[in-house]
């Protein structure tokens, strides 16, 4: 089956045709790069001092009951007390997505439209669409709507985008009972490789309504020019 055309994506990737000529390019097709060492070693390296690096990216799914060593607050553990890992298959929550905190690690593709005043991120996974705005703007107060994949801001620091997301709507944390709340935050820092085939990623994620301290993630994809994602096209009536 062949791939599909990019979507139009109207004024945002008409925007993110202006690449700014003085980063690296994050433009194009990646694919999820199933690492048994990780290549990016020096990202993690840099992540602050005490995170909890989460091993779930990609295919990779924590047991039910393991945190990966996170200090859940009694909010939470309740909440995994009272989850039904059968309510999952059950067809009103089939097609629910995920928040940004999740969906940037599960093993699906994306495409990057890469411009001088933003960033779009097109996920293969619920077809999500996230904006990185790199226009020097500041974050809407609390009050201003959440939503999935919240509101990011970004900046090139070197060679590497770091960018800032808050806003983001309550969401799994890592499929095993438990959700992270509205006020979790997300900085996220993206880096190539030397050669440029490689795209590395660390979350780092504080919610203390959830847990204690600094969880973290880290991920790698693999650039595949000439390739596109696929539309989602989630099914409600394989539920149960």
């Amino acid at each position: 089956m062949p791939r599909l055309a990019p979507i139009a994506l109207g004024a945002l990737a008409f925007m993110a045709c202006n690449a700014a000529s003085s980063a690296p390019s994050l433009d194009g097709f990646w694919t999820v790069k199933f690492e048994r060492k990780p290549s990016g070693q020096a990202l993690i390296d840099s992540l602050p001092k005490g995170a909890v690096l989460i091993n779930d990216t990609g295919a990779g799914e924590l047991a039910a009951g393991d945190f990966a060593g996170l200090k859940l607050k009694p909010a939470a553990i309740d909440q995994v007390k009272k989850y039904n890992y059968a309510d999952e298959l059950k067809r009103e929550n089939t097609c629910v997505p995920p928040s940004v905190v999740f969906y940037m690690q599960a093993p699906f593709p994306m495409e990057i439209y890469q411009g001088r005043d933003l960033i779009v991120f097109k996920m293969e996974y619920f077809d999500m669409v996230r904006v990185v705005f790199l226009d020097g703007r500041a974050h809407p107060p609390e009050s201003a709507p959440h939503s999935k994949s919240g509101y990011s801001t970004g900046r090139w620091d070197g060679d590497t985008l770091v960018v800032e997301t808050t806003h983001i709507e309550p969401g799994t944390f890592m499929n095993n009972g438990f959700s992270h709340s509205a006020h979790i935050k997300l900085s996220e820092r993206f880096r190539l490789s030397p050669d440029g085939n490689t795209l590395w990623l660390t979350q780092v994620y504080e919610d203390p309504e959830t847990f204690d301290g600094v969880a973290a993630r880290y991920m790698a994809w693999t650039r595949k020019p000439g390739e596109f994602v696929f539309p989602y096209e989630c099914d409600s009536s394989y539920g149960k």
